[in-house]
């Protein structure tokens, strides 16, 4: 997609949008992925809303970042090209299933793709409301009245053993055990990803992340952070820097979407 990029802000009239990732400090490659479309067209637009997606490849050498690539195009391009059904929520959930079985439909079809899966967080604007699509340990958080909300679930074991009391979060950032997913793109030909909806505030700021943000950043300090700069791409770049000064283990994505005006 054309609209797909990995540095700059993008600003409409209704939104602004800052995205970065990077490769951090340790990892000879990046598996991290992000894509999104605002569509230029007024019906378009109005119809189908603009589309942020997020993806994290999975698995280490297991090509796992053609994983992640291929599912945010492979969505992007169904979403606004394929032939499904125009009712938003089904819509989305139809494509994320036919992203889903495309990744698995690589990974057991090629060697060179064995085993590869990626996390995917997709994030639809479409006027006054918000949809989520959602499988894996990146996130999804809401920004309003600077205070900060997670919006997905982890699909990991340290986020099920923190949803349970069994640990605490900052627990969950150092567990031995922190990247064993329970659920991903990839997985099996049939998924079903968590579906969320909301209605958007004027100010409202999406932030949409991999998990190599959230394991040097607390959610308090992410928004802490934002609070003390902005939105921008030059704040991403800073943030970046920071996490890789704290040693930057992983490859690192995040995406800003700022609401300036409704509709979006």
């Amino acid at each position: 997609m054309a609209d797909s990029i990995i540095k700059g802000d993008y600003i409409t009239d209704s939104i602004k949008v800052s995205g970065l990732t990077d490769m951090g400090s340790i990892r000879k490659n990046n598996e991290d992925y992000f894509g999104y479309y605002i569509p230029s067209d007024k019906g378009i637009k109005e119809n189908l809303g603009s589309l942020f997606a997020v993806s994290d490849g999975v698995g280490g050498n297991a090509a796992g970042e053609v994983a992640s690539a291929e599912a945010v195009n492979v969505l992007l391009q169904e979403y606004y090209f394929g032939d499904y059904t125009s009712r938003i929520p089904d819509r989305l959930k139809n494509v994320f299933q036919h992203t889903s079985l495309h990744i698995y439909n690589l990974a057991t079809t090629y060697n060179s793709n064995q085993k590869m899966k990626c996390t995917l967080s997709t994030l639809l604007l479409k006027n006054n409301k918000f949809f989520i699509s959602h499988v894996g340990d990146s996130k999804i958080f809401l920004i309003r009245s600077n205070k900060i909300i997670q919006l997905t679930k982890d699909h990991s074991l340290v986020g099920k053993l923190v949803r349970l009391g069994m640990i605490t979060e900052e627990q969950a950032r150092v567990h031995p055990n922190k990247n064993i997913l329970l659920k991903s793109v990839g997985d099996g030909p049939l998924l079903l990803p968590d579906f969320y909806s909301g209605i958007i505030n004027e100010g409202d700021v999406f932030c949409m992340v991999t998990d190599g943000i959230t394991e040097h950043e607390t959610t308090e300090e992410l928004n802490n952070f934002f609070i003390a700069n902005n939105f921008s791409f030059e704040a991403l770049k800073k943030l970046v820097n920071e996490i890789n000064n704290r040693g930057g283990y992983d490859n690192m994505t995040i995406v800003n979407v700022v609401i300036n005006k409704l509709p979006c």
